[in-house]
């Protein structure tokens, strides 16, 4: 497959490790020392900073921005402009979803060829256009056929908004732990691979939504048999994200990289981190009721707890995508199941406090959410997804421009 690490750049691949993968003519095991790439002369210009300076400095850049973007749309006493939870949350995650469509199924193309900073202002404006286009076209079109999309009471945001939750996975996975399988190394260029990944990702999508989530916001006269009820289904599909992003992002593929062809490999990867994601829901299901939420929200919340795994989920899957992209996937010095086991428990570890941090103390005084019961409340799903949205924009469309990171 046509090597496009020049267009590119050293930084974009190491911010989005699906672009090494794309980049590949076959299928190798990724290096778990990604460190040993992050060659200084490559790196945009900007302060350069020690490994772990450099983290903290992109955190705090994260948080800054993003809580900028809060305090503008969200922010339920101090918004300038009132858009939460919706429209906001349906136009927040659909921006997730085109990031993936623009810098993981195509790679960039179409942008590369630009310098910094318009490379990454240009994205960030066709990802913001389309972002409000795509599900614009469901709400205001489609709802007038369906209701379950309708604008009316604001009906649709949260079912199109849910189209992201089935997308994510069903076109990161292509690119990402499937390795672009079975258009990369085919010949195709990457517009033409792209577009093909889009169509097998519309494809699982599509199936994914019609079967877990359709059936519970239908407002059909008869009604849908419901495989999974919604909240359910919610909870589950969110930890198989979070194992997706686990195995490829800190466990370097594996255990699906140990499989010597390409297409046993991408199969591998598409079903077993199901498999995987159903058993990290009844871990996290179980340590949520008994451990993480109070007894009382416990009661409060009611039927909805089974969703509550992708609350506790995103934060899992900001410190995945963290660790990867910007701290460097330390640690990189042991063997590599050493490697993953401190990977595992740095992110698993900071998820877990930053759930409690953020339930008990951030949300209401810093968000200003509301308490489920007194000491306890927010909704972290739609923030952490700000957090994950503005940091994946800064690593993949701007190559952290401004700053740059010193070989550790």
């Amino acid at each position: 497959m046509h090597h496009r690490a020049s267009g590119i750049g050293q930084r974009a691949r190491l911010a989005c490790r699906a672009f090494i993968v794309l980049d590949m003519p076959v299928m190798e095991p990724l290096s778990p020392n990604i460190e040993a790439q992050d060659t200084p002369a490559l790196a945009p210009a900007g302060f350069a900073l020690r490994p772990l300076a450099f983290s903290v400095a992109v955190f705090l850049i994260v948080h800054g921005v993003s809580l900028g973007v809060w305090r503008l749309f969200a922010d339920p006493r101090q918004a300038v402009w009132q858009y939460a939870p919706q429209p906001f949350g349906m136009y927040l995650f659909w921006g997730i979803l085109v990031l993936v469509f623009i810098g993981f199924n195509f790679g960039m193309a179409g942008f590369s060829a630009l310098r910094q900073p318009l490379r990454g202002c240009l994205a960030t404006i066709v990802t913001l256009a389309l972002s409000f286009a795509l599900p614009a076209v469901l709400v205001y079109g489609y709802g007038e056929l369906d209701p379950a999309f309708s604008a009316i009471n604001g009906a649709g945001y949260g079912a199109a908004g849910l189209i992201v939750l089935i997308g994510f996975y069903g076109f990161g996975i292509l690119a990402t732990g499937m390795a672009g399988w079975p258009w990369s190394g085919s010949g195709l260029s990457p517009a033409a691979s792209g577009l093909a990944q889009l169509a097998a990702g519309a494809c699982l999508t599509g199936l994914g939504y019609f079967l877990l989530i359709y059936p519970g916001i239908s407002t059909a006269t008869t009604p849908h048999a419901i495989l999974l009820p919604l909240p359910v289904a919610i909870g589950w599909f969110y930890s198989v994200i979070v194992a997706w992003l686990a195995t490829f992002l800190i466990f370097d593929n594996w255990p699906w990289s140990r499989l010597s062809r390409k297409s046993h490999m991408a199969l591998a990867a598409l079903g077993g981190n199901i498999l995987l994601g159903t058993a990290l829901y009844a871990v996290h299901l179980a340590l949520l009721r008994w451990v993480l939420i109070p007894p009382g929200a416990v009661e409060k919340i009611g039927a909805m707890l089974p969703s509550w795994p992708a609350q506790l989920g995103v934060w899992i899957a900001f410190w995945l995508i963290f660790w990867a992209n910007v701290a460097g996937n330390w640690p990189n010095r042991f063997g590599a199941g050493t490697n993953r086991a401190i990977r595992a428990a740095s992110c698993w570890g900071l998820g877990l406090i930053s759930f409690l941090a953020y339930t008990r103390w951030f949300a209401g005084a810093v968000l200003h959410e509301a308490e489920i019961v007194p000491g306890f409340g927010g909704d972290p799903l739609t923030w952490v997804d700000l957090l994950n949205y503005v940091m994946l924009i800064y690593a993949v469309y701007f190559e952290f421009y401004g700053l740059s990171k010193k070989r550790g």
